[in-house]
């Protein structure tokens, strides 16, 4: 603390920025710090100004934070564990989220086909994972924790649908895309395991179920310390 106000070091430099800054005064890069603490250390200012003293937290403790938003993560994460839940009832289950999601698989066939077949036939589960996670990394970069741990749900969900399509491999009973060869038919073949499509997808489908339930357990954490609902930030 300097003269009374309330610092932060500069996550990239080092230097010191007051709470109120949304970049570095040093090296102009943005510091990331919550709308609601920048907007906090305003009114400070505002009421140091004026000769005000400092409002007091309810209760003498941390800072009083709305309810709201932990009950909105609690609801979050209710809908998205019933959501989980579809997979469990339906061996083949198909959701809303997997239309997009085949539209990055056959992207992805196209992008690497130039790299041999192999990698082109893997190349749509790869897709199915990269888009999820590259849009994962985007947002952590800027500090949109329920972004973020949204896009790692999805990733496991991938990974859900993944284990439907490699589970299929000898039966070859779910509907492709304009024909052709079965992606897991063909991958398992060449990897030798074609006789355990069941064993690869019971692996895939609980490597899916525990990304899933580490973002659920993100949100919850993010809940109970009533982080603001924010998907990004300017």
């Amino acid at each position: 603390m300097e003269n009374g106000e309330d610092l932060t070091k500069c996550p990239y430099c080092g230097a010191a920025n007051a709470l109120d800054g949304e970049f570095c005064g040093a090296c102009y890069k943005k510091l990331h710090i919550p709308v609601e603490v920048r907007a906090e250390a305003k009114a400070e200012k505002i009421l140091a100004a004026a000769g005000r003293p400092r409002p007091e937290p309810v209760g003498g403790g941390g800072p009083s934070l709305p309810a709201f938003r932990l009950w909105a993560r609690l609801a979050i994460i209710s809908g998205l564990f019933f959501f989980y839940t579809r997979w469990l009832n339906h061996e083949t289950y198909f959701s809303f989220l997997d239309y997009v999601n085949l539209a990055f698989h056959e992207a992805g066939h196209i992008f690497l086909g130039f790299l041999g077949r192999f990698i082109m036939t893997l190349g749509g589960t790869i897709f199915q994972l990269l888009i999820p996670a590259v849009c994962l990394v985007h947002l952590l970069r800027r500090g949109a924790n329920l972004g973020w741990q949204l896009c790692l749900f999805w990733i496991g969900e991938n990974l859900l649908n993944v284990s439907v399509y490699a589970g299929d491999a000898i039966k070859q009973e779910l509907p492709l895309v304009g024909g052709g060869v079965h992606d897991w038919t063909y991958l398992l073949t060449e990897t030798g395991l074609i006789a355990h499509p069941a064993g690869v997808a019971k692996v895939i489908f609980l490597s899916g179920s525990a990304v899933i339930f580490w973002s659920l357990y993100l949100i919850g954490r993010d809940a109970l310390n009533r982080e603001p609902i924010e998907l990004g930030k300017d």
